[in-house]
């Protein structure tokens, strides 16, 4: 999930990335009656993202196989497929292109309905209640209480890969110290919520190779403010966001089910590339 590039993007104002995505499902046995939800792609626009083009291509589905594409109440691009059979393997890749480009004044905000409520992965313990009232004493202005939020959430604990699930809840990562990007994502939407803050869990991509990344988008006085916690930042042009919602469980980007007597395994790549990128002009760097 972290990366290292000669661009230095707090200085672009457009950017092109490509991304090829691959998930492969191995089984044991021929299965059958396959159905499988793909957050894969991203929707044709998100904040300041445009998608520009994407291919998906399906692999290894027996006969009759079928893809359709809807959108989810989150507005996120959602790939469905039924597979009558697969032999061995099922294999699914997105490639697309998105252009990015520096806003001018505050992003659009987001319907945020749902997005204060915990859920299953963000549901606070005594100590998040403890944590947010923490904040809440230490100021009452909320672009203040999210950067608080942020900082806490950036050191609460320490990345290590392994220790944790995607079912882990926040509290949990918490009490083990230890845990990966949708954890620092979890912990943080957590605290947020306590203080009233609407946020948003954000999956996409990073440039570079390894796996999807996670963030947080959070409506601020009516501005979108995207806090990436794992790296203590606030989100760049090099962030591709692919899907939202309220927790991980939202925009896994790949579920589903089998029937047979089998046992899968799954196996991913992916790989971000910066196809073009702009820097500000001095007039705009200045400004």
């Amino acid at each position: 999930m972290s990366h290292t590039d000669p661009v230095r993007w707090s200085t672009v104002r457009q950017a092109r990335i490509g991304v090829q995505q691959r998930y492969c499902y191995t089984y044991s046995a021929p299965v059958s009656d396959v159905r499988q939800r793909l957050l894969m792609v991203p929707p044709d626009r998100h904040l300041d993202q445009r998608l520009i083009s994407f291919a998906f291509e399906v692999r290894g589905a027996g006969p009759g196989w079928q893809l359709s594409w809807e959108q989810d109440s989150f507005g996120n691009r959602v790939g469905r497929v039924l597979a009558p059979s697969v032999e061995h393997t099922l294999e699914f890749e997105a490639r697309y292109v998105v252009e990015r480009t520096a806003a001018h004044g505050a992003a659009a905000p987001f319907e945020h309905e749902g997005y204060l409520a915990p859920t299953a992965l963000t549901a606070p313990d005594e100590r998040l209640h403890e944590i947010a009232q923490q904040i809440r004493r230490r100021t009452k202005q909320p672009e203040e209480r999210a950067e608080l939020a942020h900082d806490w959430a950036a050191s609460a604990i320490t990345f290590q890969v392994g220790i944790t699930g995607v079912r882990t809840p926040a509290a949990m990562a918490l009490h083990l110290g230890r845990g990966v990007c949708q954890d620092y994502a979890h912990l943080l939407l957590c605290v947020l919520r306590l203080l009233e803050v609407p946020a948003r869990y954000v999956s996409g991509q990073l440039l570079g190779d390894g796996v999807p990344h996670a963030w947080v988008e959070a409506l601020v006085n009516g501005q979108v403010v995207a806090y990436d916690p794992t790296h203590h930042r606030r989100s760049r042009l090099d962030y591709v966001s692919v899907a939202v919602g309220r927790d991980y469980a939202d925009v896994a980007p790949t579920s589903g089910t089998f029937s047979g007597a089998a046992s899968g395994s799954l196996s991913a790549t992916k790989l971000a590339t910066a196809l073009a990128v702009h820097q500000k002009t001095n007039d705009e760097a200045a400004a």
